[in-house]
């Protein structure tokens, strides 16, 4: 085996063995347990679903707003001509 492989192979075998090692710190030092945390998780996301929701229905709001709006003022633009167009 050359220098380079065995460098790749202890590399390896160290980010496995590091990974194993996290693990199993995180299964010991949990503040909650299994049950407990899938339950957290899930409360979690279901108050940051709801939120998102909210969220993405006032932004599609003001979107369709603003639409509305430019679509006004091109269709007054459309009917009076540019050289008319009133201040804003």
């Amino acid at each position: 085996m050359s220098r380079r492989q065995s460098n790749t192979m202890t590399d390896a075998l160290m980010l496995v063995g590091g990974g194993i090692f996290g693990a199993g710190l995180a299964l010991l030092l949990a503040p909650h347990s299994g049950r407990q945390t899938r339950k957290n998780i899930s409360c979690f996301t279901r108050t940051m679903g709801k939120k998102t929701d909210r969220v993405v229905h006032d932004v599609a709001g003001n979107i369709a707003d603003f639409a509305g709006s430019v679509r006004n003022r091109a269709a007054g633009f459309m009917q009076t001509g540019w050289k008319n167009r009133q201040k804003v």
